[in-house]
């Protein structure tokens, strides 16, 4: 049933998915980073200044990993006409820098500014991480737009996707985002609330391990997505949510690599390699939560902990892949589902791993994949969950199975499949009801037993020990305790009443019913009465039965003794 769902969900969100990619084809905008100059500031150049810099095609692109300086993007020869019915807005993914200011340069050289930083982030940020820039309606062509970063941390520089847009091309982004993030939302919420309801249910560690790291990534989906910045009062840094999202990450790596451990199959997973990536998540957590801190007290020194949240999380995530081959040579069933799920999420974020720290160069393709990847883990970790915890039903059902049968192996005599000594004496104390129920012991012996074994051999004696027993099984009463205490004496715990007849039952069937080769066999029973509540009460009951059941042999056997007082067996009437 689970599989059958994971996979319908799974189909809707491959159509979803196609949508989006027809959605993101149909966008109108212009890409202001191809054929523009990008450089870092080092002299506080003004707008004339990085014109004429860019002029000279003094443009080396990048910034260089782990510095923290301001940088400036000048687009030029645009004719960019404004439509009073169609303003145009900059638009752009928000990276890790403090402010942005954007210049309009029109042909008739008139310059119009606004900027981006705390006070107007809230007002700026859009769903997917964007922010965009509005510029208002204004006759005339817009010849340059240039962009100048203050205090650029991220590796990628400030200017990630950047794009003059129309109104018609804004409204297709913000479907695309708000289809993006809904599919993301709803799968992810639908399947936290799944597994919280199988934790709730079933108990499972890995469950409580899954429901950590879906929350996590729900809460790094917040933060990426723009609706942080939103929520939060004005006046915070606007790359907050960029670091909140780089703090988060590592918790749910932490909770990834404690799931895997946890979902494996006992024996497949290598301890040493386990322990290892749960400490090396461990650290990149609490690099993640330095990370915060510096941002607001040494903004300058953030790229120190942020490259350390990135390192280490490769390094765990490196660690997953011999965690994975391990697992598979030890025979887990598992974990071919399990990296079919994880092996897109874990490309996406191995590869903005290398982004952020300036090895490979941004893609639309590489910033939203985490979010489709995370989708599709989803889909296919369920249906990997539901098949792991039928894994453990089967398991628990066969261990269920084994242990009934060493239990009945332990407690039946082998021959006749009747209770043992030890069972019988534990059953017959049990059903005392701790020391209140009052029980009647019957002790039966096949009389001249000795003479049929060695008349017929021990194999026929065995034959006829075993019809004995099933034929005293099936003549007890349903609440009797029946069972074999060696030789040939078996014994019958029945619940105690004044008039019983049990005895009688038993010796009139053995004298009417013959055993193999039509030979008829008679036997002897001894009866006692009281509270079997323990050893010691056992073996009080049992020697005055065993007394009884002597004198019905020493009186002429084929009859019933109870003994009626503690030490003075009585003779019954032989039925």
């Amino acid at each position: 049933m689970f599989a059958r769902r994971g996979l319908l969900l799974l189909a809707a969100l491959l159509f979803c998915a196609s949508a989006m990619s027809s959605a993101a084809n149909a966008q109108i905008g212009l890409d202001i980073s191809t054929g523009a100059c990008i450089f870092p500031d080092h002299d506080n150049l003004g707008l004339a200044d990085a014109m004429q810099r860019a002029a000279r095609g003094d443009c080396p692109g990048r910034l260089s990993t782990g510095e923290m300086r301001d940088s400036w993007l000048v687009k030029s020869g645009l004719a960019l006409a404004q439509k009073p019915a169609e303003p145009l807005s900059i638009h752009l993914k928000q990276t890790l820098f403090e402010e942005v200011t954007l210049f309009v340069r029109y042909a008739d050289g008139t310059v119009w500014t606004t900027r981006h930083d705390a006070a107007s982030a809230a007002r700026h940020t859009e769903l997917g991480g964007m922010f965009r820039l509005r510029i208002p309606w204004r006759p005339g062509t817009i010849e340059t737009i240039a962009l100048h970063a203050e205090k650029v941390v991220d590796p990628r520089g400030a200017f990630v996707r950047p794009a003059v847009e129309n109104a018609r091309a804004e409204s297709i982004e913000t479907e695309r985002q708000s289809l993006t993030y809904g599919l993301f939302g709803g799968v992810i919420l639908a399947t936290l609330f799944f597994n919280l309801v199988l934790l709730v249910w079933l108990r499972y560690a890995f469950l409580f391990f899954y429901c950590g790291m879906t929350a996590a990534t729900l809460f790094y989906g917040i933060a990426a997505s723009g609706i942080l910045m939103r929520l939060l009062p004005a006046g915070l840094p606007p790359m907050l949510g960029n670091v909140v999202a780089e703090a988060i990450l590592p918790v749910m790596l932490w909770f990834a690599v404690v799931f895997t451990i946890t979902l494996l199959e006992r024996g497949a997973v290598h301890m040493r390699l386990g322990i290892a990536g749960i400490a090396l998540a461990t650290l990149q957590v609490g690099a993640g939560v330095i990370a915060l801190i510096t941002l607001f007290l040494a903004p300058e020194m953030l790229h120190f902990p942020l490259a350390a949240v990135n390192i280490l999380g490769a390094l765990t995530m490196a660690l997953i892949f011999p965690l994975a081959i391990i697992a598979w040579r030890r025979g887990s069933r598992i974990i071919l589902i399990y990296t079919v799920a994880w092996a897109v999420p874990l490309a996406g974020a191995f590869a903005r791993i290398l982004v952020a720290l300036g090895f490979i160069e941004t893609s639309a393709f590489i910033e939203d994949s985490y979010f489709y990847a995370m989708c599709l883990e989803c889909v296919l970790s369920m249906i990997g969950i539901a098949y792991r915890i039928s894994n453990i039903r089967a398991e628990r059902d066969e261990a269920r199975a084994r242990e009934i049968e060493l239990t009945y192996l332990a407690e039946t005599d082998a021959l006749t499949g009747l209770l043992n000594r030890r069972a019988f004496i534990e059953y017959g104390i049990r059903r005392s009801g701790k020391g209140k129920l009052k029980s009647r012991l019957l002790l039966i012996d096949i009389d001249h037993f000795k003479t049929v074994n060695d008349g017929f051999g021990h194999e026929f004696g065995d034959r006829v020990l075993r019809e004995a027993g099933r034929l005293i099984e099936s003549i007890s009463p349903v609440n009797a305790v029946a069972g074999r205490l060696g030789g040939e004496e078996f014994a019958l715990i029945v619940p105690y009443a004044e008039r019983d007849d049990t005895a009688g039952t038993i010796l009139r069937a053995f004298r009417s019913t013959p055993m193999t080769d039509g030979i008829r066999i008679t036997v002897s029973i001894g009866s006692a009465s009281g509270i079997i509540a323990d050893d010691r009460t056992w073996r009080q009951v049992y020697r005055r039965a065993d007394a009884a059941l002597y004198e019905a042999k020493r009186t002429g056997r084929d009859r019933h003794v109870a003994a009626t007082g503690p030490d003075d067996p009585s003779v019954a009437t032989a039925a």
